[in-house]
């Protein structure tokens, strides 16, 4: 690349001595999904020279007027290392109405939806047609203004003439470009023109901050003490305000890049019963309390420290037939090879089961396993992704899966006389010696469901991946034909440390398409099965597709080795590709 010549960086040396200076901002690290389905977190961005962002609004005329410019300008600086991101931050907008912008007018930038207004605070942005150029690796913002198109001030002293066309924005990318963005130690602005953004909920808790015990607590009851429970799967327990006040700095950060509360579904794709999706009004409740220091309030009575844990560990009461996993011992240290196990079940009849709950032993070195029912003594190694005739898979227990799973009305899962329950386990070592010993919960229907109750795992079995070192965004693609008419209940995407992203989709016999679910940024720590609250309807013939990446570059935080060539195998450092599809036929049985 070439380096800016003398002339222009001393100009523009001189025109940052005449701008108004803010301060060197910052900004905290933030993710959005935006109108396409796609996850975009700043410190992913590290690759770039800089990051544009450009508010927009659909209603905002000066705004659409420059949309043409804004697509000019990613023309012209994509391919020297700019990023560009478009963010709609407007309270009265809706996706549909930020799709509708973007297909009218052809914009093909990025449009982050910031229903919550979060990000925008975050950025300080209060017009729609105001920019930011970001210095990602610092987040630093380098410049706050319009698409200005005033010329550089002459400098006679310094035989400096002022130059048609160029701007303050386009010098600082200039220097951005060059490698030269450390030179700009304070946000250089100008004025931006557009309309004025309004921030209600911003206003409301500036006034008065959110109320702990009234508005705070109940959201943390519904949405996070099942996980921040003493002795649950998450690091700390929300048991007191004492404690969540402590960890609100992380809960913040978590909640602003999207890492909590799990399972981050794209909520513009279906509805599904356990995707424990956060509102926009929720966020800004707990947000804006974090900022106003997270105070205690009047109440004399802290709700948290009155919320009474489960009576029982099984969480639908005791199981009709509770089988008993073989004890394991777990070494300290050590890469263990999968368990496989199958233990017969003493039924003198047929018997069908309604829901299951798997019981670890010892949840830190339980990683996951795989049940199914099969024939008695079958002896056949499971094999993660591969289907298998004998087999009739029962349900998993997964990071972010561990509660009691109940299948769809009039469905389950049928367990002839004579059959087995078959496990793969598979467990990892923490640093000490340890014993599990898992139980699997088996709840019977009291009627014969009309249906049976199947899970297909739609995968290459590993076979073909091969993911070369560095890369963020690795594709990968499968798909199956459903030759009979099924009723589809549920999805479960499953990659290992460099899974990036997954999406369902669904081609009818008509040709016409439907999306099914997006995972726009999967989460191996959390792989629950996601349940449709309307279950799809698939005719025969309907062709499921599953579309993913992967991430082995260094700005995964997960990657055990950017360097490395990965393959497919059954270690967690390896990697799969696997969608696992929960349905029943229509045809009864």
């Amino acid at each position: 690349m070439k380096k800016l010549s003398a002339f222009v960086l001393i100009a523009l040396g001189s025109l940052i001595a005449t701008q108004a200076y803010a301060g060197a901002e910052r900004v905290g690290n933030f993710a959005l999904i935006d109108h396409q389905g796609a996850y975009h977190q700043l410190q992913k961005y590290g690759d770039s020279k800089a990051v544009v962002i450009i508010a927009t609004a659909t209603n905002c005329e000066e705004n659409i007027e420059k949309l043409h410019k804004y697509r000019l300008l990613r023309t012209t600086w994509e391919k020297q290392g700019v990023s560009f991101l478009a963010i709609n931050s407007s309270a009265s907008d809706s996706s549909a109405d930020v799709r509708l912008m973007d297909e009218l007018h052809n914009f093909d930038i990025p449009i982050l939806l910031d229903n919550s207004q979060l990000v925008a605070e975050n950025l300080g942005l209060s017009k729609a047609g105001e920019i930011v150029i970001l210095e990602p690796t610092r987040s630093q913002i380098l410049y706050r203004g319009g698409l200005d198109t005033d010329p550089v001030r002459s400098r006679p002293g310094l035989n400096i003439e002022a130059v048609e066309g160029t701007s303050v924005f386009a010098d600082v990318l200039a220097r951005a470009v060059a490698d030269d963005a450390a030179s700009i130690d304070q946000t250089i602005t100008t004025d931006a023109v557009g309309c004025d953004l309004q921030f209600p909920a911003r206003e409301m808790h500036a006034v008065s901050a959110p109320d702990y015990a009234a508005e705070v607590a109940p959201i943390l009851e519904e949405k996070c003490v099942s996980c921040h429970v003493e002795g649950g799967i998450a690091p700390f327990a929300m048991d007191s305000h004492m404690m969540v006040q402590g960890w609100s700095p992380m809960m913040k950060e978590v909640m602003m890049t999207k890492r909590m509360p799990p399972a981050q579904v794209d909520p513009n794709v279906n509805h599904f019963t356990n995707a424990r999706y956060m509102g926009a009004e929720e966020l800004q409740t707990l947000i804006h309390w974090i900022d106003a220091g997270s105070p205690r309030g009047e109440s004399e009575v802290d709700p948290l420290t009155l919320i009474e844990p489960p009576d029982s560990v099984w969480e639908l009461g005791e199981p009709d037939f509770i089988v008993d996993v073989p004890a394991f011992t777990v070494p300290a240290t050590g890469v263990l090879d999968y368990e496989n196990v199958t233990i017969n079940l003493p039924f003198e009849q047929d018997v069908w089961v309604k829901s299951v709950q798997h019981l670890p032993g010892d949840r830190r070195v339980l990683h996951h396993l795989l049940s199914y029912i099969v024939p008695a003594d079958y002896a056949e190694e499971i094999i993660e992704g591969e289907n298998d005739n004998y087999r009739e898979f029962l349900e998993g227990y997964a990071p972010g899966k561990d509660e009691a799973a109940t299948y769809p009305e009039k469905t389950g899962v049928f367990v002839p006389k004579g059959s087995a329950v078959q496990m793969s386990l598979h467990y990892t070592t923490f640093g000490k010696e340890t014993i599990d010993s898992t139980k699997l919960g088996l709840y019977f229907a009291d009627e014969e469901p009309e249906y049976q109750y199947s899970t297909y795992s739609l995968s290459h079995g590993g076979r073909n991946i091969e993911i070369p070192p560095g890369v963020s965004d690795h594709e990968m693609r499968a798909s199956h034909i459903f030759e009979d008419e099924v009723l589809l209940h549920g999805l479960r995407p499953h990659m290992h440390y460099r899974g990036k992203r997954m999406r369902f989709s669904v081609v009818y016999p008509d040709g016409t398409k439907d999306q099914i679910i997006n995972v726009p940024d999967y989460n191996f720590a959390w792989q629950p099965t996601y349940r449709l609250s309307e279950p799809m309807l698939l005719p025969a013939g309907s062709r499921v597709m599953v579309e993913g990446a992967f991430d082995n570059s260094q700005y995964n935080l997960g990657n055990p080795d950017p360097a490395a060539v990965v393959r497919g195998g059954a270690q967690s450092w390896d990697e799969m590709f696997i969608g696992y599809l929960s349905y029943n036929k229509t045809a009864k049985q």
